[in-house]
């Protein structure tokens, strides 16, 4: 949802006996479909954007999930979801969810896993009452704009790390797509705050980019938490920055505006020091009488606050409202 559209779709399914890449819904073999009629029925429980994903191929497949009885649902953020659909043990998320949870991946899918991990993919595993049975390739497309945003980051001396709950090599395949990024990948949630702490304590003073409930404690743990407004309302709230529109390019411009408004602050200084440093050695001479010195002194407030609003034109440069970034 940063650096992606936020939308994934399924790319590929794979059972033991094919794998069905782009997936034509119409082509998906019966043991496929009568596990995604259980996932989906599961995964209707859930808000997560991969669950969404499910749902929209069984509907072009013609999957309908009604009529299960879907109970001990149990979710766990960045690694998957369980519960028990008509009787049936349903197991979907991560290789480590299916190893808490007593089912080991089956070895012959290993290949699909790889191969949808190659192409920047990340694969929900699916265990049936303890047996791995099906891998779904989920897939949320960069943004159009993401790879000219990282850019231009990078060349104006921001180093740019790719953090990911997502398997290191999908996160190395988008981090490639990206012109080359850091990477640090297979974090669960309620890690990322350790990362950031990690990060300062190294020396280094890092912006968080989120939109998410787990993103929070991160947002609020760096030195500058930014927000997509498109984001939950616990990210918005413990965001420094709000990017009102979700536009990744407002992320560089935060950062453009706030070294134009440290330098505005800085020329400001300069300015009071330079009329302290000339007038009050003039009138302790008494070398200006009383009505130059009344006239100056507003007049040096007056320069201080035409110079800062000069800043207003720091939108009009870039062609962007100045209602974007909050």
């Amino acid at each position: 949802g940063i650096l992606t559209e936020g939308r994934p779709a399924v790319t590929a399914v794979a059972d033991r006996t094919a794998r069905w890449d782009g997936v034509d819904a119409a082509a998906l073999g019966p043991s496929p479909r009568a596990n995604l009629r259980r996932l989906a029925a599961l995964e209707a429980l859930s808000e997560h954007p991969v669950a969404g994903a499910v749902l929209s191929l069984c509907t072009r497949a013609g999957i309908d999930p009604a009529g299960q009885e879907v109970t001990e649902v149990e979710s766990q953020p960045g690694l998957g979801i369980r519960g028990t659909v008509d009787g049936v043990r349903l197991v979907a998320g991560t290789a480590e969810w299916l190893r808490r949870n007593g089912a080991e991946p089956d070895p012959v899918l290993v290949a699909s896993v790889a191969f949808i991990e190659s192409v920047g993919g990340s694969a929900l595993r699916l265990a049936v009452d303890g047996r791995e049975l099906l891998v779904i390739g989920v897939e949320d497309r960069l943004r159009p704009d993401a790879a000219e945003v990282v850019a231009q980051l990078k060349a104006d001396g921001i180093r740019v790390t790719l953090l990911t709950g997502d398997r290191r090599a999908a996160a190395d395949r988008i981090a490639a797509r990206l012109g080359g990024v850091g990477v640090i990948a297979e974090v669960l949630p309620q890690d990322k705050d350790r990362v950031i702490a990690d990060l300062q304590r190294s020396g280094q003073r890092v912006a968080m980019v989120g939109d998410g409930v787990n993103d929070a404690p991160a947002l609020v743990r760096a030195d500058v938490g930014i927000a997509m407004g498109s984001g939950t309302d616990v990210s918005i709230a413990s965001a420094d920055i709000v990017l009102l529109s979700s536009e990744l390019s407002k992320v560089r411009q935060a950062a453009a505006l706030s070294r134009r408004t440290l330098r505005t602050i800085r020329q400001n200084i300069r300015i009071s020091i330079l009329y302290n440093v000339v007038m009050v050695p003039l009138a302790m001479a008494a070398l200006v009488t009383p009505l130059v010195a009344a006239v100056s002194m507003p007049l040096s407030s007056l320069a201080v606050i035409g110079n800062s609003a000069r800043i207003h034109s720091f939108f009009r440069e870039r062609s962007g409202p100045s209602h974007g970034v909050n």
